[in-house]
């Protein structure tokens, strides 16, 4: 069977790249392992699905703990309120609840479901079933599937949205990561996100079933504070769990999770002196009762005996028998109790699942496999996650949107015509870091084409005298740039030499090199074929005036020789042979006189090029700066 879109899998991600698909005139198919789409999405927000968060991208991006930036793109083109104002359409009431979750009015995730089933049905999507054995791949392009009992479904391009490993019985085994990694992807280790924690104190058991509100759950890795949040937590046979816990799990990243501990603020609208004075007056009222019979009023019921025992307090002791020590040593357990984490629920157990296929080899703005030609994916099979909140299902939803519509071919005209930024200014600016991190929020590909002049720096050095070297560049100097990861690398004649083109010695020699005719004809073409193969952010000394005159933002970014040297020496600090503050700075006045006096391509400001000086500005000040340039001049978003 043929088409021109397969999507594998019926969860939210998939069938919503589907429609997105067939909405602009494609033929599509949805392979589902399950007899019915969206299994899954039936328990999401315990039955009631938590479909997105009203709210802004920056408020998107602040709840994404790790590769955020991968889905700036996906966030700017289907927004939140996007995700609204299509269910709305489909005839789901929605409404918004406390910290801006979304839910259907009837509280059904059922009825969420059924429109998209609907949906499904009237764009006549045929739904097949059947386990996805093995991508069909032919000469590194992917071009359908093949299923277990044996049947083959060709498409123009597949779609892998099989999920997670979270809720295995829905259908998220994980059998997604084995058909990515056969297509030459890398699987970061999936492990469980949003997760109940399983703690050492076996006390919780005698909380079991108490649902506390308006407390505040701080995480701690060592001595440093992770996670701090008001909200909601539950106590269970084997820790806790509850929308506080499973947001705190998200951030336990690194080492084990005995690695951790949580600490609970049970009257976080209390300071410690208005909780001890409130203390003093329930004692007060009841002089000659035992402690345990007291404090009712104050805490839980199933709290009482486990905070006295935290506080080494006897049930049985009578109010007016508890020293001042006792009651602030009391009243200190209760605005900070300690559990210790043990260990992560079963994955099986997780709402989500971290980990998955590497957002690094693919596409950030079509989500294209950038290591096999016609494969997409969109998500929980790739590694992103977020809070609770609404979040993981935005996720889905927008990188849906966006594989759909480069399945479909309407990408915006970004894919049609290259983007190109130029990024100029003198040495330790912070070009290449900042080009490099707006290169990657917005899924282009960053040129250092300092590494390149680097590159012919160090391969200069082998010869004796500036003819000898001149002599064999043309013939003798292979420069290859490749990409791993999304990250640059640069192989002179066929060796990485990306680490050691970063020496003192070969960025002095890099400037004069830079400055020979010979040289700067040889790069030139390269690096324009780069550019009209790519959407790229190239930053450099000619860029916006030499390589890419017609780029489409000029950006000149400067800082004072002072405040460039003074970061220098910073990244050097660790050094054992740093020079000195003043060397450095000497350094970067002759390089800043070298580019600038050259007798071709000197390094000036393009006449059309936008300046930013970063001598006050912090990195991430400049990085917004560019971001809001490229937003409002070339319409990506």
């Amino acid at each position: 069977m043929e088409t021109d879109h397969l999507c594998i899998g019926g969860g939210p991600a998939g069938v919503f790249a589907a429609l997105t698909a067939a909405e602009h005139g494609k033929r599509c198919i949805i392979l589902e392992h399950n007899k019915q789409l969206g299994r899954k999405l039936r328990i999401t927000g315990k039955g009631r699905c938590n479909l997105t968060n009203n709210c802004d991208r920056d408020t998107l991006m602040a709840n994404i703990p790790a590769n955020g930036k991968f889905l700036y793109s996906a966030f700017s083109r289907c927004t939140p309120q996007d995700v609204m104002a299509y269910f709305e359409k489909l005839g789901v009431p929605l409404k918004t609840e406390r910290g801006n979750r979304v839910f259907p009015v009837s509280d059904r995730a059922e009825d969420i479901v059924q429109a998209l089933q609907k949906a499904v049905r009237l764009a006549g999507i045929p739904v097949v079933h059947g386990d996805a054995a093995e991508l069909l791949l032919e000469n590194g392009r992917c071009t359908g599937v093949r299923t277990a009992d044996g049947r083959e479904y060709r498409a123009g391009t597949t779609l892998l949205a099989t999920g997670g490993m979270s809720y295995p019985k829905t259908g998220s085994d994980g059998s997604g990561y084995r058909l990515a990694e056969t297509a030459g992807h890398t699987i970061v280790p999936p492990m469980p996100s949003l997760i109940p924690l399983v703690t050492q104190e076996t006390w919780c058991q005698e909380a079991m079933g108490l649902s506390l509100r308006n407390v505040i759950l701080q995480l701690y890795r060592g001595n440093k504070c992770i996670f701090e949040e008001l909200g909601e937590m539950l106590f269970t046979h084997f820790g806790v769990s509850g929308p506080l816990v499973l947001s705190a799990s998200a951030l336990m990243r690194k080492g084990s999770p005995q690695d951790y501990r949580l600490e609970i603020d049970l009257k976080s609208g209390l300071t410690p002196e208005q909780l001890d004075k409130r203390i003093q007056r329930d004692l007060a009222d009841s002089p000659n009762r035992d402690l345990g019979n007291i404090l009712h009023a104050l805490l839980p019921a199933k709290l009482i005996l486990p905070m006295l025992r935290l506080a080494g307090i006897s049930p049985d002791t009578k109010a007016n028998a508890l020293t001042k020590a006792q009651r602030l040593h009391l009243g200190s357990c209760i605005k900070a109790v300690p559990l210790h984490v043990r260990a992560f629920r079963p994955i099986e157990e997780a709402i989500v699942t971290r980990g998955g296929v590497s957002v690094k080899e693919v596409d950030a703005r079509t989500m294209a496999s950038r290591c096999c030609e016609g494969l997409y994916f969109a998500g929980e099979i790739l590694d992103l996650d977020g809070y609770t909140g609404g979040f993981n299902l935005q996720i889905a939803f927008a990188t849906a949107y966006s594989a759909g519509l480069a399945m479909a071919e309407k990408e915006f005209v970004i894919f049609m015509k290259k983007i190109n930024i130029a990024i100029d200014g003198p040495a330790g600016a912070g070009k290449s870091s900042i080009a490099r991190e707006v290169a990657s929020q917005l899924g282009f590909v960053y040129v250092d084409t300092g590494a390149l002049y680097r590159a012919i720096a160090l391969f200069s050095t082998e010869y004796p005298t500036k003819k000898d070297f001149l002599k064999h560049l043309e013939d003798d100097c292979h420069l290859e740039l490749k990409y791993f990861g999304g990250t640059q690398c640069i192989f002179l004649n066929g060796e990485n030499v990306t680490e050691s083109i970063r020496t003192p010695e070969v960025s002095m020699k890099a400037s004069e090199v830079s400055a020979l005719p010979e040289v700067r004809e040889f790069l030139l073409e390269t690096q324009k074929d780069i550019a009209r193969e790519y959407n790229v952010i190239m930053d450099g000394r000619d860029i916006g005036t030499v390589v890419l005159p017609d780029a489409d933002l000029k950006i000149y970014l400067t800082a004072s020789a002072e405040e460039r040297a003074s970061r220098r020496y910073l990244e050097m600090e660790d050094k054992p042979d740093k020079p000195t503050y003043d060397q450095i700075l000497e350094e970067i006045k002759q390089r800043d006189y070298n580019d600038m006096h050259r007798a071709v391509s000197p390094l000036r400001q393009a006449d059309d090029a936008v300046l930013i000086d970063s001598t006050t500005m912090g990195f991430h000040e400049v990085c917004e700066e560019i971001m809001d340039l490229i937003e409002q001049r070339l319409d990506v978003e």
